[in-house]
């Protein structure tokens, strides 16, 4: 193993690809090793991180296809399993108490109970992009970080979808119906129940948008107004969308052996 990770380290990229295969190819057996060897050995870090992807994604290729056969996966479900693609041993439970005690602060400051949908939504916006310090990340828009929600509650940084993702997740724990909105060119929060509809910007400071001002946005896209715009998005077509993103960006950026990630989970709706 040793004579393995001295080579990891050969100049020859050649070389040091192959040894990856062949370090990935050990399997979980040879997981503790790699992470030790992190340590041991900083240098190595990065390649060894990659090899450590590579063991661990076939497990996440065959749970994220399955929930979306099984049509088991929810929002939030599937948010944590793409970010996997970033951190493979990522344990969603510390994630889900830190939500959790999001939901409890923001019930200690306001009695959901006493308030109308419309005031429990508004006060959560507020809570949120406010007391929080959750914003859009306007200067680096197009750091692949910003679609991993981990690191979106961790930085308090992130892009619409993944800001209304964590709205929406935060909501649901405290009784707020909220929806997502797959708009074309932004993605929106839709608050159910309320009359006339309202929408939440999650990545413009929380700040709250009538159809109307739905309507102006998909104009100066050059788009006609189409009513299933402003309809709320399926599961299937958020976690796509958040997938697409991430494409995107690792084309642009040549991260190849990323793009071939993301593009095996997206064909797993078509399977």
């Amino acid at each position: 193993m040793q004579t393995l990770l001295r080579l990891l380290s050969d100049p020859n990229e050649q070389i040091a690809q192959t040894i990856q295969e062949e370090l990935a190819k050990m399997g979980t057996a040879v997981l503790p090793i790699l992470e030790t060897a992190k340590t041991e050995h900083p240098a190595l870090a990065a390649r060894l991180d990659q090899v450590i992807q590579d063991i661990h994604f076939p497990q996440l290729l065959v749970t994220f296809r399955q929930g979306l056969q099984e049509s088991s996966l929810d929002w939030e479900q599937g948010a944590f399993l793409i970010a996997r693609l970033r951190q493979p041993t990522l344990e969603r439970t510390h994630y889900q108490r830190i939500l959790d005690q999001f939901a409890e602060e923001f019930r200690a400051k306001w009695n959901c109970e006493s308030l109308s949908v419309h005031d429990a939504a508004q006060q959560l916006a507020v809570f949120l992009f406010k007391d929080k310090g959750f914003s859009g990340n306007q200067e680096q828009y197009y750091d692949p970080d910003n679609s991993f929600m981990h690191l979106v509650i961790d930085r308090r940084l992130g892009i619409p979808i993944t800001l209304a993702a964590l709205y929406v997740f935060v909501a649901a724990r405290v009784g707020i119906p909220a929806v997502g909105i797959g708009m074309p060119g932004h993605f929106l929060v839709r608050i159910e129940g309320v009359s006339p509809s309202l929408y939440l910007d999650a990545f413009n400071k929380g700040s709250w948008l009538k159809e109307q001002d739905c309507r102006q946005f998909i104009a100066a896209t050059g788009l006609e107004f189409q009513p299933h715009y402003v309809e709320p998005s399926s599961t299937p077509a958020i976690l796509s969308r958040m997938l697409r993103n991430l494409l995107s960006i690792y084309e642009d950026t040549n991260q190849e052996t990323m793009r071939r990630r993301v593009e095996a989970l997206l064909d797993c709706f078509d399977s």
